[in-house]
């Protein structure tokens, strides 16, 4: 997974730096005389180098260039940043900033737009942050287009109106190592106090309508089995799964991940896979190695849950097993060796084959900071990817292979270098079979306070229009550099999920385990689902008595989470062929927050629509994203004439906070941060078992036509049975 240290943007260090340069404007709101609005010499109409009113960081300035052109075609003084070699990703870019006072923007909604763009493979990014006394805060950002002439763009955030907001940090940075950014009519402006209005819009009506027309004879592909994926972690007897004392996998955990309908386990999980030397968790317990669970750690854990554990837990829940091999500490002859001693023997502790047929070189390696150490260059990694493909292949020529790839979109950032998928796919691409991403984590909130819920649920349900396009674009890419190879390959999320923050001061840490977040989940799967190209989502993670396992810990039992039922309702409720299905809904805009940009035009209801084979079962799932309204959707089902019978099943609650009640764990020195309500209503602290149900009901046999009521902030599945043709 994603920790928080590799979370925290390059450009909110640079924004800090700008704020200890220039504290003194800042904390004393002094507003120069000459200045009449925001930015200062936001037009660029005042030279200098840096430019009047800006700042230029001494170590940033020997990354390039910096000039002012113009007026250009519409009028305007340009900006210009020209990146050289020095200018590679790192904390302090290539970049200039000024820091605004408090004064003018607490408790007002800003409005921040520029015009951008950029040329020779350059990039324009613009920020603005909000600077909180003691961290946190929002940050909205702006990136080109792609075009050479600057075009405009612009967004919006909420300043609290609190004492402890102490400016907000402007900074126009340069991405690359060559060509040029551009930046003109830079400007920063504060609506009336009054004006300030949430993120999700309210609706008058208490009741929306909804139109949704399913095609129930045209099947879009057979869902692959492979999308219904989780991740177990090899460290802390795999956060519980084995049961040290007792030398056994835990019972319930075994049993709610088959009820569950997991169809594949990933595994070491995560960060630890670039650390992880599969030999020592092998062998007799009684012989088994204590290590550090990866380099520089404080922390060490004794192997007692290896591959053959892993194997007999996915054969007794009925899955299978995608193994990380070590990109970054291990070898291609280790690599090799495991798909010789996992394919080449049953270790499964039973009958039936242990053979594994997905196999995944490095974790997440083209992050900056990779807790594993292993952090590499896309070059460096597509050497690697040649030697392990061809050691693996000896080893077993008949096994799937995956690259690790990531295209950053929008605020979605998390590869150091925006050419990795280019140049893996240019010069390993043919090697392998399979591109897997970790593209689908939302909203990532991080630390940030006074952020409005409405505001962050309604951006984490607009998300997987996000990650839908980020999947259609990466696939492109597979189709521009690997054409001769792109009929076999396909696309894997072998990490995704619901997360706001990962570290215990965040008020927002918790709310991975909320119905809120179940909504996320079953939009999600929908995205996979719905993309001809993806084959394999391993969602992160199984278990946990902390905030991130969608089996959680209530006292000392487990229990499952909304985003459990969530899963388990997609996995296990609904038929494997996909169906064409539209739906006409009002919709909303959400606002930038954390991690996810701004959407416009965001569906309040979303559909999901599957067949049985024979086409006599048809079952759709209706998503809610509405806060507070209920949807009134009226199903019209082409190409039948109605069904024998109809049954729905609808996962609700009484806040979109609420929760079955899992803990987060009493750790001695660690505190909790209280975490964030939805409003005066909010259910986070109150959680239990029923508090998330599941009401179902048997409604008359439908028509062609059939209108159901969907509560708001929840999915209703339907399941016609007897489905008759016209």
């Amino acid at each position: 997974m994603m920790t928080h240290r590799r979370m925290i943007p390059r450009f909110l260090t640079l924004a800090l730096t700008l704020a200890l340069a220039l504290i003194g404007l800042a904390i004393l709101g002094r507003t120069p005389a000459w200045a009449q609005q925001w930015p200062v010499n936001g037009d660029f109409s005042q030279g200098g180098q840096p430019p009047a009113g800006w700042f230029l960081d001494p170590e940033a300035a020997r990354k390039g260039s910096i000039r002012i052109t113009g007026p250009d075609a519409a009028g305007r003084r340009v900006l210009e940043l020209a990146p050289n070699a020095a200018n590679t990703p790192s904390e302090k870019p290539l970049g200039l900033g000024q820091l605004l006072p408090a004064g003018p923007f607490r408790g007002r909604e800003v409005t921040v737009a520029a015009a951008l763009g950029a040329t020779g493979g350059a990039h324009a990014v613009l920020g603005l942050a909000v600077l909180r006394k003691g961290g946190g805060g929002e940050t909205v950002l702006l990136r080109d287009d792609g075009a050479a002439e600057p075009a405009a763009r612009q967004d919006r955030l909420s300043v609290p109106d609190d004492a402890a907001i102490e400016g907000l940090v402007l900074f126009l940075t340069a991405e690359g190592t060559g060509g040029t950014a551009r930046f003109a009519a830079v400007s920063v402006t504060a609506a009336a106090a009054a004006s300030v209005t949430p993120a999700a819009p309210a609706q008058a009506a208490t009741v929306l309508p909804a139109a949704v027309r399913i095609d129930t004879t045209r099947v879009r592909r057979r869902i692959p089995r492979t999308l219904f994926g989780t991740n177990i972690e090899v460290i802390r007897d795999a956060n519980g799964l084995w049961d040290a004392n007792a030398q056994r996998l835990e019972p319930r955990i075994v049993q709610l991940a088959r009820e569950m309908g997991v169809s594949l386990v990933r595994f070491p999980g995560g960060v630890w896979s670039d650390a992880y030397d599969w030999r020592n968790g092998i062998g007799p317990q009684a012989d088994r190695k204590t290590t550090l669970t990866h380099p520089g750690a404080d922390e060490r854990y004794r192997h007692v849950f290896g591959t053959d554990e892993a194997l007999t837990f996915a054969r007794n829940i009925g899955a299978g097993l995608l193994i990380t091999v070590n990109a970054a500490t291990g070898t291609p002859a280790m690599a090799a060796d495991w798909v010789r001693y996992v394919n080449g023997n049953n270790r499964s502790g039973g009958s039936g084959p242990a053979r594994v047929q997905y196999w995944e070189i490095g974790n997440e390696l083209y992050m900056a900071g990779d807790m594993s150490g292993g952090h590499m260059t896309p070059e460096s990694y597509a050497e690697r990817v040649l030697a392990f493909a061809a050691a693996m292949r000896a080893a077993d020529p008949t096994i799937t292979i995956g690259a690790i790839g990531l295209r950053n979109y929008g605020r979605y950032r998390f590869a150091e270098r925006d050419d990795w998928n280019e140049v893996v796919l240019r010069r390993a691409g043919a090697a392998i079979d399979m591109l897997m991403v970790h593209n689908a984590y939302s909203p990532l909130v991080g630390e940030q306070k006074g952020l409005d819920p409405a505001q962050v649920y309604a951006a984490l349900w607009a998300a997987p229009t996000l990650i839908a396009a980020n999947l259609r674009d990466t696939w492109k890419d597979v189709e521009r550099l690997q054409p001769d190879r792109a009929a076999r390959m396909s696309l894997g999320i072998t990490e995704w999920g619901p997360l706001y923050a990962a570290t215990p001061g965040s008020p927002w840490v918790d709310h991975v385990k909320t119905l809120g977040s179940a909504i996320y989940v079953a939009a999600a799967l929908k995205a996979f689902a719905e993309d001809p190209h993806v084959t394999v989502a391993n969602f992160f993670k199984l278990n946990e008595a902390s905030f991130m396992g969608w089996i959680g810990r209530s006292g000392s039992a487990w229990i499952p989470t909304a985003p459990y039922r969530a899963f388990q309702m997609v996995a296990t409720r609904m038929e494997p062929d996909l169906l064409a299905s539209s739906v006409e809904v009002a919709s909303y805009d959400s606002r930038a927050i954390g991690f996810v940009d701004r959407v416009r035009g965001v569906p309040y209801l979303d559909v999901l629509a599957t067949r049985s084979e024979d086409g006599r079962i048809l079952t759709v799932l209706l998503i809610s994203k509405h806060p507070s309204a209920a949807i009134d959707a009226t199903l019209a089902l082409d190409g039948s004439a109605g069904a024998d019978s109809l049954r729905s099943e609808t996962l609700t609650g009484p806040a979109v906070d609420a929760n079955t009640g899992t803990q987060l764990p009493a750790v001695p020195g660690l505190r909790w941060a209280p975490q964030q309500r939805f409003g005066t209503a909010g259910r986070i602290d109150r959680g239990s078992l029923e508090e998330v149900r599941l009401d179902s009901q048997a409604l008359a046999p439908p028509g062609a036509t059939v209108t159901v009521r969907v509560p708001p902030y929840s999915m209703t599945l339907l399941r016609f049975e007897g489905v008759r043709g016209r």
